[in-house]
């Protein structure tokens, strides 16, 4: 099966960017992301990403100071996100029948997603002694003469949009006078994060919910539930050792995910000295970001036998892995290694592991597969009967600290 999908490619660096040409980068660092906003009430950088098969996304990282407002945007694309850390409320208008505000309040582990065409905005907890609201947000590219484009910007300000009319233009579909026109168009234009002091007036945070620790080992947890957020640290793992644990989330578990372009999100949790087992995404691109510790991510290049790369990921990093390359990710003996990820769908997708009761390729012909590694039956026998029941185990070696990266 292998040898078939292997045509040419190399690997290249360039600009933080570890990439297959012509299929997309592997690695974005957090180093190359551009800033968009700086205020002391917080800041929001960007980078984009394409997969190499006509998928391209544009990813914000928002950190929002404690009492500090996100101010209102309308979506020119549909956007999913997921909270790092903090909390906070996002409320949002989005184009239906009733068109009232609704709003949700999210902690650390929270998903959502927001329509295209949605209006919203983000107040970050009032309480000073809270960590800063940190947000990962995804956009997706739009249809452009049968092709998928990045926007010229993900969202514009409503002050913008209200203040591109003509003055004459206000007056008459506001009904007021002039003055009040001229007040609003000709003032400095506030960054898209200030400061919003909580008031008994603004907004009343409900209690938060219980949140599942990154570290987590006996607490107990719930099974997934259609609420309004989803949190993966509330809900039971799909799969969980000693080594690690992994969850994926559907359009079954968050209603607000059907019609998107977005088929699944994921956490990858692995313990030190851990690894997943290798496996490929036959249509959906995995972009993951990394949000705590550093580890390894060993991919096959399709295209070049033996034509893998390995890098360095660590906190901040996005990750790229488009549909059908190989791919695998080990943690270093002495820290952890936590992906968060976004996965684009083409169709429905299921994760294809090489080894375990879950290998595709224990269905395959024995004799066929010999035939294809060149070797006896009995060695491709002893190769499959190997019965690993986890996708997450203990690595056998150590990963190598001098591998290219940071």
């Amino acid at each position: 099966m292998l040898p078939l999908l292997l045509l040419w490619c190399f690997v290249a660096v360039d600009g933080g960017r570890e990439e297959f040409p012509g299929v997309g980068p592997l690695l974005v660092t957090k180093e190359s992301r551009r800033t968009v906003v700086s205020t002391a009430s917080g800041e929001i950088t960007a980078v984009d990403v394409r997969d190499g098969y006509g998928g391209a996304y544009h990813l914000q990282f928002i950190t929002m100071a404690p009492s500090s407002l996100f101010l209102p945007v309308l979506l020119h694309t549909d956007m999913v996100f997921y909270v790092q850390s903090g909390s906070g409320r996002v409320t949002y208008i989005e184009e239906d029948e009733n068109e009232e505000t609704e709003h949700i309040d999210v902690v650390r582990g929270d998903i959502y997603r927001l329509e295209k065409g949605s209006i919203f905005y983000v107040q970050s907890h009032p309480d000073p002694t809270r960590d800063n609201l940190r947000i990962h947000a995804i956009f997706n590219a739009v249809d452009t003469d049968n092709t998928k484009e990045l926007p010229a910007a993900a969202y514009s300000n409503i002050s913008d949009l209200v203040g591109g009319f003509e003055d004459k233009v206000l007056q008459m579909g506001f009904g007021v006078s002039e003055e009040t026109i001229l007040a609003i168009k000709w003032v400095e234009k506030p960054p898209s994060i200030v400061p919003f002091p909580h008031t008994s007036k603004t907004v009343s945070f409900g209690a938060l919910r219980g949140i599942r620790s990154l570290a987590a080992d006996d607490e107990e947890v719930t099974n997934k539930k259609k609420t309004k957020a989803f949190n993966f640290f509330e809900a039971k793992p799909d799969g969980e050792n000693c080594y690690g644990w992994s969850t994926a989330l559907s359009h079954k578990d968050l209603k607000t995910l059907k019609g998107s372009n977005f088929g699944a999100f994921m956490v990858m949790n692995l313990s030190r000295s851990s690894m997943m087992g290798p496996y490929w995404n036959p249509k959906a691109t995995e972009i993951a970001i990394v949000i705590q510790g550093r580890g390894m991510v060993e991919a096959v290049c399709i295209g070049k036998p033996s034509g893998e790369t390995k890098f360095k990921a660590t906190e901040g990093d996005v990750v790229v892995v488009p549909r059908l390359h190989p791919v695998t990710q080990m943690s270093y003996n002495d820290e952890g290694f936590i992906l968060v990820g976004f996965s684009s769908l083409v169709g429905k997708n299921r994760p294809q592991f090489f080894a375990g009761k879950r290998s595709a390729l224990r269905t395959l012909d024995r004799e066929v597969m010999a035939t294809v590694f060149n070797v006896l039956t009995a060695i491709v026998e002893n190769l499959l009967a190997a019965r690993v029941e986890s996708t997450i185990y203990l690595r056998a070696r150590r990963v190598p600290r001098n591998s290219k990266g940071r």
